[in-house]
């Protein structure tokens, strides 16, 4: 048994009697109830009015987003229906402007849509947007069966929402898709095509240099903005930023059953395509006569193509065919040897190869040399004109002269091609053509790696 000191029984006794007394301690838990009923019963009266407000607030956005509605719905009817003065006078604008002209002619045009094609104004509101005295909506209008939408813009007047001209500073919030290379920038009513554009870009871009042999992987950027007569351009003082305008404020509807339409992928893909030869090349700038320009352009719509899975083979057949027969690092090599002045002779320069044992498709690259003679002989380059031909040899003196007295003829179409050695040896493109109807032949020669037509 432990033994107890005298000042440890004291110091029980002295806690005994200082204990809390049971009554005070009610009254103190009774406060403190009251308090927290207090506060909650402000908070719940805070918390009505907040939500009284957001009510009427709602009810009040709600009321004009319908009447927005009523609106655009009145504004189609009266399309619909062909009521000129009733569509008039949904209209609005600051004095002096041509907004009524504007709206007069497209009224115009919805009128002859509905007699030359299957068109319905179905007045079917997609989306309507309120902001302030602003409202924005996206109509649905049906073509030969293809959804559309057109985007309007409206003002609340005194007497209600009028059709006003379009606010491209009212598209929505701006958003940002990051890629692995790349980064598109656009606003809210371009997030369709933005989501569909966004990783072909990435992967263009990044896939495109493999195609040239890009020396560097440069950063790349674009930009979708609502502007109503740009075109897809880059941006002059951003570095690889591409301007993307957006199809919906091209016009006056965007195609609504695609999210990425061809001939904005196209565009872009051939922007792209472009700048990418010119990375790879050191913004090689060719004469547009040479042999080296017609090379750049086929080269970047060939690219272009690879990228959208669309193109015309038979133009493409010659970047084609060299990729087919030749491997990726061919291409490359002809890429990477151009200059501004070359002649076709590069290529076999660049696979160390004789021109004439290429297994290469020539139709293309002799069309153009005898679409270019037409070219210059309009612009009356006679001295580019001559660098096209065997002058060496009088047979070919003979036919330029000839062809130079018939600037206007038309230019023969290449049917087919056969390459053999000459009679002295140096190998010729004997080519079958139409012109005018009627068959014909033109033969080029090799001329110091070159080919140079004979007649």
């Amino acid at each position: 048994m432990g033994v107890r000191l005298d000042w440890q029984i004291e110091a029980e006794r002295a806690y005994e009697r200082a204990g809390e007394d049971p009554n005070e301690r009610r009254r103190r838990r009774l406060k403190r109830l009251r308090v927290l009923l207090f506060v909650g019963v402000v908070a719940a009266f805070i918390l009505a009015i907040g939500g009284a407000i957001w009510l009427r607030l709602y009810t009040v956005d709600n009321k004009l987003r319908q009447d927005l509605i009523n609106t655009v719905q009145a504004e189609t009817a009266a399309l619909r229906i062909g009521d000129f003065g009733s569509f008039l006078a949904i209209q609005r604008t600051a004095p002096g402007g041509t907004w009524y002209d504007e709206q007069s002619a497209r009224f115009k045009r919805y009128q002859d849509l509905k007699t030359s094609a299957d068109f319905k104004l179905t007045g079917n509101v997609i989306d309507a947007t309120v902001d302030g005295p602003r409202g924005r909506v996206l109509v649905e209008e049906v073509l030969d069966g293809v959804p559309y939408r057109t985007v309007w813009f409206y003002w609340r007047y005194g007497d209600g929402w009028r059709h006003v001209p379009s606010d491209y500073t009212f598209w929505g919030d701006d958003r940002t898709i990051t890629g692995k290379v790349s980064t598109l920038k656009y606003f809210q009513l371009d997030t369709t095509l933005a989501q569909a554009l966004a990783p072909r870009l990435d992967r263009w871009w990044s896939e495109g240099c493999g195609y040239l042999g890009c020396r560097e992987q440069q950063k790349f950027s674009a930009e979708i903005i609502a502007d109503p007569i740009g075109q897809v351009r880059w941006d002059d003082v951003r570095p690889n930023t591409l301007i993307i305008p957006s199809p919906l404020a091209a016009g006056d509807r965007a195609r609504a059953d695609v999210a990425l339409p061809e001939n904005v992928e196209d565009a872009v893909a051939l922007k792209v395509a472009e700048r990418l030869f010119d990375i790879a090349t050191g913004n090689l700038r060719p004469i547009q006569t040479a042999d080296a320009a017609w090379m750049r352009q086929i080269t970047i719509e060939w690219l272009a193509a690879t990228f959208t899975g669309r193109g015309d083979p038979e133009r493409l057949s010659f970047i084609q065919s060299l990729r087919d027969h030749y491997g990726p690092p061919a291409l490359i090599a002809v890429v990477q040897a151009l200059s501004p002045s070359a002649d076709i002779s590069i290529v076999g320069t660049a696979l160390k190869q004789p021109l004439e044992t290429l297994a290469v498709d020539w139709r293309t690259f002799f069309q153009r040399r005898l679409d270019i003679e037409k070219v210059l002989l309009e612009r009356r380059d006679f001295a580019s004109y001559q660098s096209l031909w065997d002058t060496a040899n009088p047979q070919a003196l003979e036919q330029m002269r000839l062809r130079m007295g018939l600037p206007a003829r038309s230019t023969p179409q290449v049917q087919a091609i056969a390459i053999s050695p000459g009679p002295d040896g140096v190998a010729r493109a004997n080519i079958q053509v139409s012109q005018d109807g009627k068959p014909g032949i033109v033969t080029f020669r090799l001329v110091n790696g070159a080919w140079k037509r004979l007649s």
